[in-house]
């Protein structure tokens, strides 16, 4: 036996009708299915029941109209090919003819008991469930309409009544169990009646009871709820865009997100299943094809023990304070109490073990309510002192992790505070039961979607990096490239880098949820980003601005410009945003701006990642920092830092002409578009700086003592072709210095020397035995003494320092040190 429940989205129009109709008779085994009523519909009929207690005989008129509307049309589309059923239509005429009359009765008393409601309430399930029952019948399945008050006994406890389990379960075995062998009983969800006749609401949720109660009566093997989700989310997406569908969870994991706001059934809801121990599956109607969420008694243990980050907003925080409650008996229970009496639910207590303070956690529209109550039943303690005051918070939200695999696992709570303090969300209580299924904390209702996010991604539940690429020249297009074509293999180590974000020097492509893959190839063609939906860039505090809205938690602002961005850096880290960066200019600008860069990613506790400022795809940086942490003494790094100018060098060496050099690195893409930007040595002379910075010299540009490979005359030229053509110029002095070397047995070679004493950029000849004298082609050399590494055995690191590919990867490989730390 199956029993199917649709929710109000599910059977909202005649389309939606006609598709959870056709459910039911693909999983027909035999089956009963339980149906709400009509998206909507329970709203608009409290609506016109507390018009016509106020004799507005025009909005109940309008009401009741649109009510007639929508069923009629919906009878009327499921059978727009043929004739409309005359039973179905007929149905449908008398139930709305009879809830008129009701609400004329309540008009005219300008009375509305509480039965009274439940009985016009019970018209949108009545309606709904003539219409699905056709639509089955038309499915190509024998079909009946069940009125569940003819089996659902409960009390008169009316708006949330109790259901007679006994009598109800052999009602209900009597009036289903034959029916459904032979065709598929469709019942009304979320009303019963009493043993006099009364109809009555099982309250919140009332339709999932019904379901759970009929899957237990006709002893069902399981229970699909169908809703408008893909199941139980880690997350609430609304705040977590990239969380996923849980495949399972237990009965007690389910109850636990219900109740901290998570879109699941409500705990009472199950409890019928969950005596049964029967399997309830919530699956999405709008998206059948997918298999949803199983919940069952059984503990399924995954993502390190947590399962969901869930959280509620609307919640207040009353707290009691005061030295007089020290070792007071009876204080906590006259707090229940009180919140009792005045029928306050509380979904969260935290007490200080001084006993100095108790804080109450309770819905938002109870606060001032509770505070009320709470000062008037300790008027006397707080007079004398006693208790110092009742505090109400009204701006404060609860995050909770659940999950059954936290219990015994040590290390939870650390990861959770470790995630909320790197955030800079400070806790303001915290609460944890000694089943360990659940720790909650409380922060300020501001930062509680950030919270969520944090916490999310430290617990694993996505490892998603939400990436914006500031620059879409050569190495940003081979860097989109190289993401697009990584994606399906970092999804399996469980990284997810989400292109949110691409910006150009003129153009601005953005979309918070991630551009797809496709537009991103094609900009990594290089088109357009205003051909792709983009638009006109806006100034950096409004690119932060748009980045910061998304309220990501996990984003890298990757910089592969070379532009002025240091302020743009600086702003985004004091935000909570990684960086990631090729862009040489920020450190080696201005010393204060360098330090400010350090120093706000350490205490802002993000990443500052510039591995391909002065190595390209090479360790150099890693290399460096691990000697210095190691306490290593460096005395000296030389280094050739530019594969343009190795490039050149080495075909010097050959005995080829400077000029014709040059041009072959350009035709090659090894230089930039003027070649004199790497000519003059000032990006080599960045990295050195950089370097030293590292080491911890305070060093200004300024200081550096660089000389070029080209004469300050044809740096100074108006143009790249003007500069081009007077290169011969220059063939004749490199052939001599070329010779000159040769002859004392060296190599000319462009070097970057860093010592204790200061920094020096120009070209020297080498030994050509040496490690720098045996570098050819654009690779790159970095060549370190130490005291570790000294004389004739030097730290070398050497490879590819040039080209797009390999600095792409370089800011790609800074990338994934963010993921996986972020």
């Amino acid at each position: 036996m199956l029993v199917h429940k649709f929710g109000g989205t599910s059977v909202k129009d005649a389309e939606r009708i006609s598709g959870v109709a056709r459910l039911a008779v693909e999983n027909r085994r035999p089956c009963v299915v339980v149906t709400s009523a009509m998206a909507g519909v329970t709203d608009s009929l409290i609506e016109l029941a507390r018009a016509a207690e106020a004799q507005d005989e025009a909005q109940v008129a309008g009401l009741l109209g649109a009510l007639r509307d929508r069923h009629q049309l919906a009878a009327e589309a499921l059978f727009a090919d043929s004739t409309p059923e005359p039973r179905l239509t007929t149905q449908i005429d008398e139930l709305l003819d009879e809830l008129g009359k009701l609400i004329k009765g309540v008009a005219l008393l300008r009375h509305l008991p509480r039965r009274s409601l439940d009985l016009i309430l019970s018209f949108g399930e009545r309606l709904s469930c003539e219409l699905l029952a056709a639509a089955v019948e038309q499915s190509g399945a024998p079909s009946r309409a069940c009125d569940a008050r003819d089996f659902i006994r409960t009390d008169d406890h009316f708006g949330k009544a109790n259901v007679d389990i006994q009598t109800s379960r052999e009602l209900t075995r009597a009036a289903l169990l034959d029916l459904s062998r032979d065709s598929i009983p469709v019942v009304t969800g979320f009303i019963g009646r009493t043993a006099q006749g009364l109809s009555t609401t099982l309250g919140r949720g009332g339709s999932d009871y019904t379901a759970s109660l009929l899957g237990a009566f006709l002893d069902a093997d399981r229970i699909w709820i169908w809703t408008d989700v893909d199941g139980v989310m880690t997350a609430d997406p609304r705040v977590v865009p990239e969380a996923e569908v849980l495949p399972s969870i237990s009965y007690r994991e389910a109850a636990e997100m219900s109740y901290f706001g998570s879109k699941v059934l409500h705990p009472s809801t199950m409890i019928p299943a969950v005596q049964a121990k029967i399997p309830i599956r919530l699956r999405n109607s709008f998206r059948p094809e997918l298999e949803g969420t199983l919940i069952t008694d059984s503990r399924t243990d995954q993502f390190e023990g947590v399962k969901t980050v869930t959280s509620i907003s609307d919640i207040a925080m009353v707290t009691v304070e005061g030295k007089g409650m020290i070792g007071v008996p009876g204080v906590v229970g006259r707090v229940f109490a009180t919140t009792a009496r005045e029928s306050i639910n509380v979904y969260m207590i935290s007490q200080a073990s001084s006993e100095q303070n108790i804080s109450l956690l309770v819905h938002k529209r109870d606060g001032a309510r509770a505070k009320t109550a709470l000062d008037r039943e300790f008027e006397l303690e707080l007079e004398r002192d006693r208790i110092e005051r009742v505090d109400l918070n009204e701006e404060v939200g609860i995050l909770a992790i659940i999950g059954e695999g936290m219990k015994g696992t040590p290390g939870i709570s650390q990861k959770l505070f470790t995630a909320l303090g790197r955030s800079h969300i400070n806790v303001l209580a915290i609460a944890q039961g000694s089943s360990e299924l659940n720790v909650s904390v409380v922060v300020d209702r501001h930062d509680l979607h950030r919270a969520v996010g944090a916490v999310h991604t430290r617990f694993g539940l996505t490892s998603a990096t939400h990436v914006f690429v500031l620059g879409k020249g050569l190495i940003g297009r081979t860097l989109l490239r190289q993401l697009v074509q990584s994606k399906a293999r970092l999804r399996r180590h469980g990284t997810w880098l989400n292109v949110i974000g691409v910006c150009g020097r003129t153009e601005l492509l953005f979309n918070e949820f991630g551009i797809d893959d496709q537009t991103l190839r094609r900009i990594a063609d290089g088109e357009s980003l205003l051909e792709l939906g983009g638009e006109q860039r806006p100034d950096y505090r409004e690119i932060l601005k748009r980045v910061l809205q998304t309220r990501r938690l996990d984003v890298a602002l990757v910089d592969v410009t070379a532009a002025e961005t240091g302020e743009l850096q600086l702003g985004a880290m004091r935000h909570g945003i990684h960086v990631v960066t090729a862009n040489k200019k920020t450190l080696s600008g201005p010393l204060e701006l360098y330090r400010s860069l350090r120093q706000t990613a350490r205490e802002k506790g993000v990443g500052l990642y510039y591995e391909t400022t002065f190595g390209a795809g090479l360790p150099v940086l890693f290399t460096l920092q691990d000697l210095l942490e190691t306490h290593d003494t460096i005395q000296r790094i030389t280094g050739c830092f530019s594969g343009t100018l190795g490039y050149i060098c080495s075909g010097l060496q050959t005995g080829r002409r400077f000029s014709e050099v040059v041009r072959e690195a350009k035709s090659l893409g090894y230089t930039e578009p003027d070649p004199r930007d790497d000519l003059c040595g000032m990006d080599v002379a960045r990295k050195a700086l950089i370097i030293a910075r590292e080491m911890g010299q305070p060093l200004e540009m300024e200081q550096v003592a660089l000389e070029g490979m080209v004469p300050d005359e044809l740096l100074a030229l108006p143009d790249v072709e003007s500069f081009l053509a007077r290169l011969d110029e220059l063939d004749e002095p490199y052939a001599e210095k070329v010779r000159q070397a040769a002859d004392q047995g060296r190599v000319l070679r462009y070097l970057a020397q860093i010592t204790p004493e200061g920094v020096s950029v120009g070209l020297q000849a080498v030994e050509l035995s040496s490690p720098e004298g045996q570098l050819s082609g654009p690779d790159n050399i970095l060549v370190y003494q130490t005291d570790r590494y000294t004389g004739e055995n030097p730290l070398v690191i050497r490879g590819p320092g040039a080209g797009a590919e390999v600095t792409a990867a370089g800011v790609f490989g800074d990338l994934l040190k963010v993921a996986r730390h972020a």
